[in-house]
């Protein structure tokens, strides 16, 4: 009888063993399942490209504009596309931002964010943030970075090192199958199709298309080009044959038309407005006009950068002063005025360097 009772227990205890092996399985495939980024709809972008070209300072989502706030530490903020309803994000310092889903995707330049219980550490580099938390983010490559750029499940990013200069990397937005695509240095900028369009600088700055398929890149146009944007069937581009100034190139037709006489410095589009600098010894300003290079009117004299555009108001600051910052109505009265966001107190972020 007791031999009997020992095998009962013996059996119980297994099943309880295999029991808890199951559960422990099956709520580790969960967790993970569930905490995968859903997929994004096909030509999804994080930004518009004429923002990237810009450093990525603003990013609008719907009605929700997230923006690096140069008037404290370029800590991402939030707003309403009015302006209002402003609120701290993160307290890290970030640039070239990207929204899709539940995500905010970024380039973090800070070099001394506060870390845990505070430490401090060197963490700049590729991250994701999951909206409405302060603490769920991932790191997908610590590196001195420049442009970032979402491209429907893939985050796009020029990674540097001390080996190879700077290349293009690509993460998908799960942190996985990461890793230089091409060996040069691309502007990210100019998304058709999922493909990225981009100067050639080993071969005069003349525009090759990256697949982002097959990850291959062929010449395209024999046009020698600065910050190229897609915009509405045309590339938008700073014109290096022809005085710099403002030119496009249309899809449909396969041909190419000057916008302005004037040199150009940068410039941003959105829908039928542009906005550029104007490069004039005794003139400089900043300029507005339609996508097809009328209506032109002059928003402020002197000399601006970083012009990063939403549906509402298109920001702008003084050249070499991005605390000087100032926006206008993107379609409206061309009258600027100054942008002096909130410094809202920082709470401790509470998020470690995590790469897996």
């Amino acid at each position: 009888m007791a031999k009997q009772k020992k095998s009962v227990r013996t059996v119980i205890t297994v099943i309880l063993l295999f029991a808890i092996i199951a559960m422990i399985i099956f709520l580790t495939t969960y967790i993970k399942l569930n905490s995968r980024v859903k997929p994004n709809p096909p030509g999804t972008t994080g930004n518009t490209g004429g923002n990237i070209n810009n450093e990525g300072l603003f990013c609008q989502d719907g009605d929700t504009v997230y923006f690096s706030n140069t008037l404290d530490n370029n800590y991402i903020y939030s707003m309403k596309a009015d302006g209002s309803d402003q609120k701290l994000v993160l307290a890290i310092s970030a640039k070239y931002l990207n929204s899709a889903g539940d995500y905010l995707y970024y380039n973090q330049i800070d070099t001394s964010t506060d870390l845990v219980y505070g430490f401090t550490g060197n963490v700049h580099g590729i991250y994701r943030l999951k909206k409405g938390t302060r603490d769920q983010t991932k790191g997908f490559d610590r590196t001195a970075a420049g442009q970032v750029m979402l491209i429907d499940d893939y985050v796009y990013y020029q990674h540097y090192d001390n080996n190879n200069g700077m290349t293009l990397y690509r993460c998908s937005t799960n942190n996985e199958d990461k890793g230089e695509v091409l060996k040069e240095i691309v502007n990210v900028c100019c998304v058709y199709n999922s493909d990225i369009y981009y100067p050639d600088q080993n071969n005069g700055f003349n525009l090759n298309v990256f697949d982002t398929d097959t990850l291959k890149s062929t010449p395209y146009l024999n046009e020698r080009m600065y910050n190229p944007v897609f915009s509405n069937g045309y590339i938008y581009y700073i014109n290096i044959s022809n005085g710099y100034c403002l030119s496009r190139y249309s899809f449909d037709s396969h041909s190419t038309e000057d916008l302005t006489t004037d040199r150009v410095d940068c410039f941003n589009i959105l829908g039928d407005v542009i906005f550029y600098q104007r490069n004039a010894e005794d003139t400089p300003a900043l300029m507005r006009m339609r996508s097809d290079g009328s209506d032109s009117v002059m928003i402020a004299m002197g000399n601006y950068s970083n012009i990063n555009m939403t549906t509402v108001y298109t920001y702008f600051h003084s050249y070499g002063d991005p605390m000087d910052m100032y926006r206008v109505s993107t379609t409206g009265n061309p009258r600027p005025e100054a942008f002096r966001p909130q410094i809202i107190p920082k709470k401790a972020n509470k998020f470690t360097f995590k790469s897996d």
